[in-house]
């Protein structure tokens, strides 16, 4: 099995985008094995997974393969292939434009659609980037949108519904100034993984701060539940444990607001006696 293991990310790191009938070709092993491996590489981090299928199975891919995953769009149809069209061509797309079929669509390319919460005057809006423009070329490019006095292609005018009004400015360095700086915080040191589940759970970002680039995030967020939106204070930390230490430092930053608690690690035993003996819904782990 070890071997298998090997010999498989072998495959994935030669082939990929690959689906388990191709692994299960490669090893001459039966698609559950073959399918068994996948997934522990999965939760192990070793490989990626993406959201299109190939009749009803992901796609296997590793770090640096991402561009490989435009070829995977002829797996998309309909409104999800339309989004994809004009995603790719616009590489940023601010949401509240969006006709209603769009912003649905947007949401189910997950693999190619980045959500992004931008600070313009004081308040946050969502963009959506194409998941191959770097950062720096859709800080421009949003820039660009937010600047006052910009005029809409008559094209864009067809796609908005119902404009939001936003308040006169009388200089535009009072605007461009913050939006610079909202800006750069909102495109650089987030981890993809952070902002995938945000759009995955359709959770909105009402402020973030950034504790340690990379590694530490509080955010405060608005959190969709049976009974409407929910506030929560959202901590992500990057590391292999999280501690019970950790989790009462997210309950004692979060002052009365239900925490959402996020990792890429797992909880030590004492941390999940804490959770556990916290069952109320105040304290949410979620590996991520």
């Amino acid at each position: 099995m070890p071997n298998m293991k090997i010999d498989a990310l072998n495959f994935i790191r030669r082939e990929g985008p690959i689906i388990p009938s191709q692994l299960s070709g490669e090893l001459k092993t039966n698609l559950l094995l073959a399918s068994a491996i996948l997934s522990e590489l999965s939760s192990k981090k070793e490989v990626n997974v993406t959201f299109v299928k190939k009749g009803g199975s992901p796609f296997y891919f590793v770090n640096g393969q991402e561009a490989k995953l435009e070829g995977l769009c002829e797996y998309l149809s309909g409104k999800p292939r339309e989004a994809f069209n004009l995603l790719k061509e616009k590489k940023v797309i601010r949401e509240k434009i969006c006709e209603p079929w769009l912003r649905v669509a947007l949401k189910e390319i997950k693999d190619y659609a980045v959500p992004l919460n931008v600070g313009f005057g004081g308040d946050y809006e969502i963009f959506w980037k194409w998941y191959l423009t770097d950062n720096d070329e859709a800080k421009e490019l949003i820039k660009k949108v937010l600047k006052p006095g910009k005029s809409v292609k008559k094209e864009e005018k067809k796609e908005i519904k119902k404009e939001v009004e936003e308040k006169p400015v009388k200089e535009e360095q009072q605007v461009l100034e913050p939006v610079q700086k909202e800006i750069k915080q909102e495109l650089e040191g987030i981890p993809f993984i952070v902002t995938s589940f945000f759009s995955q759970n359709s959770i909105y970002v009402i402020s973030q701060e950034v504790v340690r680039k990379g590694k530490d995030f509080s955010f405060v967020a608005d959190v969709p539940s049976n009974v409407g939106s929910l506030r929560y204070f959202v901590k992500y930390k990057d590391k292999k444990t999280v501690s019970d230490a950790d989790l009462m430092a997210a309950l004692d930053k979060a002052k009365k607001l239900p925490v959402l608690f996020l990792s890429n690690g797992t909880l030590t035993r004492k941390a999940e006696k804490y959770l556990n003996d916290n069952p109320s819904g105040g304290l949410v782990f979620r590996n991520v």
